[in-house]
């Protein structure tokens, strides 16, 4: 299954530096357990390797919403990343 928990082993390099804990708002893990992405108050979605066990970690980050990021959910073929959030 996938993993949506924001607070994880895995997914502790999620957090961008001087994060009070509240900036990442959704999390989900690729179908293949591969990948994770996740969408945050600064209007981006990010794309990591899958475990993220180290700060600063390299992502992909994209800008799509114009304000807060509130899903990200991968399609059951991991070929598309659906968000949603921003006005």
């Amino acid at each position: 299954g996938t993993l949506t928990a924001r607070f994880s082993w895995g997914t502790q390099g999620i957090w961008p530096p001087c994060s009070d804990g509240s900036d990442i708002n959704t999390v989900d893990r690729s179908n293949s357990k591969k990948l994770v992405a996740t969408g945050d108050d600064f209007s981006k979605v990010k794309i990591f390797d899958y475990p993220v066990g180290q700060k600063n970690q390299i992502c992909n980050a994209y800008k799509g919403h114009s304000s807060h990021v509130t899903g990200v959910k991968w399609s059951l073929d991991d070929k598309l990343l659906i968000s949603t959030g921003g006005l």
